[in-house]
């Protein structure tokens, strides 16, 4: 026999003394995982990521979170840049207004200004409250129209004491607490029939 006839025995002798054992399923299941994890990496390489895509790997979350995330700083951001405006105009429009008189004198027109809108709700609710009148028992209307007239009284008063003292704080205080109480009344009378 020639040296390269004895190779193959040799061989098949050597495999036979290997010890011989089954995979377990294990192994199959970790080929599988590499191989997908590689067909991904590949694919993954061929496309160019954006940008987003990027920084969601770095900082391993989804797209969606970066995106929401770059959303919510962004509206953080310009929050703080309205606040701190407003911030800025309103001391620009202290420093403005430096002297006391003018700022009563605004104070005073909106003061006036929410007087004007209290009686012009009043007006309307009383007309509401006339019309509902047949649908309320009549003892309750009695108390409610005796209420009514005492606030008008009350209101009265308020504003012959504003036109003497006009920026006392208690009497717009208490001219004020009428017209809500008013307000209020006649409110309580027009759901009351609804």
């Amino acid at each position: 026999m020639t040296p390269e006839q004895d190779r193959p025995d040799d061989l098949e002798r050597y495999v036979e003394r290997l010890p011989r054992h089954e995979p377990g399923d294990a192994l199959w299941t970790r080929i599988e995982h590499s191989l997908r994890e590689e067909q991904r990496a590949v694919r993954d390489a061929q496309t160019d990521p954006g940008i987003i895509e990027r920084l969601a790997r770095l900082f391993r979350v989804r797209g969606r979170t970066v995106v929401v995330s770059a959303v919510m700083l962004l509206v953080g951001v310009a929050m703080s840049w309205l606040l701190l405006s407003d911030y800025t105009l309103r001391q620009e429009e202290r420093l403005a207004a430096e002297e006391s008189d003018e700022m009563l004198l605004d104070a005073e027109s909106d003061i006036r200004q929410a007087i004007f809108y209290y009686e012009r709700a009043i007006d309307k609710l009383t007309v509401l409250a006339e019309r509902s009148e047949d649908q309320l028992d009549p003892k309750f209307v009695a108390l409610q129209k005796d209420k009514i007239e005492l606030l008008r009284a009350s209101i009265a008063e308020c504003k012959a004491a504003m036109r003497i003292n006009g920026a006392n704080p208690d009497v717009q205080h208490y001219l004020f607490a009428a017209y809500t109480d008013l307000q209020q009344t006649l409110q309580h009378m027009v759901s009351r029939a609804q």
